[in-house]
């Protein structure tokens, strides 16, 4: 069970575990892109190309071998997470190898809370595998928790590189390295579902590939298994959740999205308390809808209208392609209520990839802004509407805003829980905060963006939050994104 004997880490801490993750994905990107164009290339070409010292290289990588060999397992990572390739038409995936665990048949025999148990038994009937564990990431992101497994593996691993509880495909080498320092005879296998690993299982004694067979077929089984038991929930949560922030996480989808077009990112921020914002998307055939609200007020009041509003987002979505029929209704369900209080801030749209089109309208919210591949920030159409279930709400016609994204532009959805976020100063992070913590991701993927962004917010003060950070990154041309 999760304990409090270690603190959670500080936000300058969690800067610097960030920084070095990312000098670690960038090493790698690097090594990659240089070694197959020349397989002779030097540690100190690829220094250069990485903009970093070779000092630094080396603190990450003792020898040229050990970078080749981390690049190597890169690769696979990137081809098990399908990262490079687009996404498929139905009919033409097929089988490769037989799978060593068969999702359907685990969840109708087993005991859900066992699950774990049951994914550690097939590990060790893999020949070679002496020992194995089981681990998640917390929702803050910060550390591991081992949810089966021995306890000759540590209870909690620093996690350097995460959204919420998932892993992004840049977060993954870094873990490995914490993995490699702490057990050095482990097979790391990252538990990968479209697009991000939902935790990792590690086999002592082996590298055949049956490890990397079974931490897929894990990683649907661990996905599915919240809908059944609070086991797999309870060791992602360090600390008590409050009754509002956890109806908020059971409203949730995943953190790290894969949508036609683009690469999907979000969050809110602190997670455990407060628990009134709400983050939505869903990919149809006529496009990607994406949606942030803010309630007013907190705690279960919050909650309960977050929950109202983002149940008349899913119901409404479902039935047209016009971002403002969808707000209207948002705003009516809150008008139902009955009470001059329950109000909400929110911004709904619609992704168009084949246009790279965003279409959207927004109520009382910051408006959508625009980070270009240069870095330059711009906020599209300002001047929202005014709050959902407020007396002022227009009965007219509402007009919906679009833009074109081009490759390497971040589209950001955000709260004012993050732009009014105050520091030791009294200085609000405001859109200058942003556009200076976005300017300091490693690449232009969504991940790597919110990561940044999140790490500016909660450095910024010591204190905690006092209104959800949430916030929604839609990267033109897909999930890596990564700087040239």
């Amino acid at each position: 069970m999760p304990t409090d004997e270690d603190p959670p880490p500080s936000a300058r801490t969690r800067r610097r575990r960030s920084d070095a993750a990312l000098n670690h994905a960038t090493i790698l990107d690097s090594a990659r892109l240089l070694l197959a164009d020349d397989g002779d290339a030097s540690v100190a070409a690829i220094a250069d190309h990485a903009g970093l010292g070779r000092g630094t290289v080396h603190r990450h990588f003792a020898t040229r071998e050990d970078l080749i060999a981390a690049v190597r397992r890169q690769a696979r990572d990137d081809a098990e997470s399908d990262e490079e390739d687009h996404l498929r038409p139905p009919g033409e995936l097929a089988a490769i190898a037989p799978a060593p665990l068969s999702v359907a048949d685990v969840l109708n025999k087993v005991a859900p809370f066992q699950l774990g148990e049951q994914i550690i038994a097939e590990a060790q009937r893999i020949p070679g595998v002496s020992s194995a564990a089981l681990y998640v990431v917390d929702l803050d992101g910060a550390t591991m928790q081992r949810l089966a497994g021995p306890a000759t593996f540590p209870d909690r691993v620093t996690v350097p590189l995460a959204v919420g509880p998932e892993i992004p495909r840049e977060g993954v080498a870094a873990l490995r390295a914490v993995f490699a320092e702490l057990l050095p005879a482990a097979v790391v296998a990252p538990l990968h579902l479209r697009g991000r690993a939902i935790g990792v299982l590690l086999a002592v004694g082996s590298v055949d590939d049956a490890v990397h067979d079974l931490a897929r077929e894990a990683a649907v089984a661990l996905a599915l298994a919240p809908g059944y038991t609070d086991y797999v929930d309870t060791m992602r949560r360090t600390r008590p959740t409050s009754p509002a922030a956890e109806i908020q996480q059971n409203l949730l989808p995943p953190r790290i999205a894969r949508i036609a077009g683009a690469g999907l990112a979000g969050n809110v921020l602190p997670g455990y308390e407060i628990g009134g914002d709400w983050f939505d998307y869903a990919e149809n055939h006529e496009g990607a809808w994406i949606g942030i609200a803010d309630s007013a007020g907190t705690g279960p009041r919050a909650a309960g209208i977050g929950a109202v509003s983002l149940g008349a987002f899913r119901a409404t979505r479902r039935g047209t392609t016009d971002p403002a029929a969808v707000l209207r209704a948002m705003h009516d369900v809150l008008l139902e209520l009955g009470d001059e209080r329950v109000t909400a801030t929110a911004t709904v749209g619609c992704w168009n990839a084949p246009a790279s089109t965003f279409r959207w309208v927004c109520s009382g919210e910051q408006s959508p802004i625009r980070v270009g591949a240069d870095g330059r920030l711009e906020v599209l159409a300002d001047g929202a509407l005014p709050e959902l279930g407020c007396g002022t709400f227009p009965d007219d016609a509402i007009e919906v805003h679009a833009c074109r994204l081009a490759p390497g532009d971040r589209l950001l959805l955000l709260s004012d829980g993050i732009l009014d976020r105050r520091g030791a100063d009294d200085e609000a992070f405001g859109l200058r905060g942003v556009e200076a913590a976005a300017g300091k991701a490693a690449d232009q993927s969504a991940p790597a963006t919110l990561r940044a962004i999140e790490d500016a917010v909660r450095e910024l003060s010591p204190e905690a939050l006092e209104d959800d950070a949430t916030l929604v990154v839609l990267a033109a041309g897909g999930m890596a994104g990564r700087r040239e």
